[in-house]
């Protein structure tokens, strides 16, 4: 199988997507040329027109109530911003209109939009451009929260974002841009709502978001060298929760360890932590261990950064902290 990069998956998703359906559109702020939100629109408006694919005024809270209007009345519209932080002005909008709309009219009405946002540390970006708040998004009752990491999934939760009937925030983080892997030609769906088992163990359950999945599966090898058989899985979206298969892993190593690309005070990690505890206490061999970020702003400088993120080291010594419980 051929393989593609984070970057150009996602592309070639949005590409696949609007060539089968003619309801599907891309705009958001600078869309309309190729070096547009990180090189994703490409050759897509050469191919499609400043019909399907578009710029924008800068009017976060416009545009998004733009594209409440058209996903419900027929289109299915994917709205592109830089960087999650820039959402919060369109929080009234999503959280009251979107996630709402049908409920309030018993289903009959559906808001098939996608928000595409970009979170992660880079070049210094600071507090202002680092963020990550899906932990916020989750708490909505309506929305629906992907994290993909890596290039197969990138592309197959865009597809199945984009024809879900449900606003969803589709979350891709910097550090995973040039990252590498196998993916289809054809178009294909990655269920929302379904965890992946990256690596099979018996000794601790590592259950990751995001850019954690990668910096998880690098630790493996460090892991066996003191005897701990640690098994990896990737969430693939705040919600739904993959609550079954969480269950299962914990079933077998009896130890968890959530690592979050968020901060750690109210973030994912700590409803997941509760659901398990709630449900599955008995399973338990050692208390619930979370890795995200400090209660702080992010850092400007590159030395700040290196000890405000969590590192390979982390999560060697946050999982060898619970299996030696």
């Amino acid at each position: 199988m051929r393989k593609l990069v984070y970057l150009d998956a996602i592309r070639e998703g949005m590409q696949q997507l609007m060539r089968e359906n003619d309801n599907v559109f891309v705009y958001g702020e600078g869309i309309d040329i190729a070096s547009g939100p990180f090189g994703v629109p490409l050759n897509l408006a050469s191919e499609f027109g400043d019909e399907r694919i578009f710029d924008v005024p800068l009017s976060e809270a416009a545009n998004t109530g733009f594209g409440i209007g058209s996903a419900i009345n027929g289109m299915r519209p994917i709205m592109i911003h830089f960087r999650l932080d820039f959402v919060l002005l369109t929080l009234d909008q999503i959280f009251n209109a979107a996630s709402k709309m049908s409920y309030q009219f018993g289903q009959n009405l559906k808001c098939p939009f996608v928000i595409k946002v970009t979170v992660g540390r880079g070049w210094g970006q600071g507090p202002n451009h680092s963020q990550a708040f899906h932990s916020i998004f989750t708490h909505f009752p309506g929305m629906k929260v992907v994290l993909p990491s890596n290039p197969y999934d990138a592309k197959g939760l865009l597809v199945d974002s984009v024809l879900d009937d449900n606003p969803v925030l589709y979350v891709e983080h910097k550090s995973l841009f040039g990252s590498e892997s196998n993916v289809p030609e054809n178009i294909y769906r990655v269920p929302i709502g379904k965890g992946n088992i990256i690596k099979k163990g018996k000794d601790v359950t590592v259950l990751a978001f995001s850019s954690m999945v990668p910096l998880a599966m690098n630790c493996i090898e460090k892991l066996n060298t003191i005897g701990i058989d640690a098994e990896i899985i990737d969430l693939r979206s705040s919600y739904p929760l993959d609550e079954e298969l969480i269950a299962s892993s914990l079933s077998k190593t009896g130890r968890v360890v959530i690592a979050d690309i968020d901060w750690i005070f109210c973030g994912i990690g700590s409803e997941i932590s509760a659901i398990i505890t709630e449900n599955h206490f008995d399973l338990l061999k050692a208390p619930i261990k979370r890795i995200g970020l400090p209660h702080v702003s992010h850092p400007v400088s590159y030395s700040l950064e290196n000890v405000f993120y969590p590192n390979e080291e982390t999560i060697v010594n946050t999982v060898k902290e619970v299996y030696q419980y």
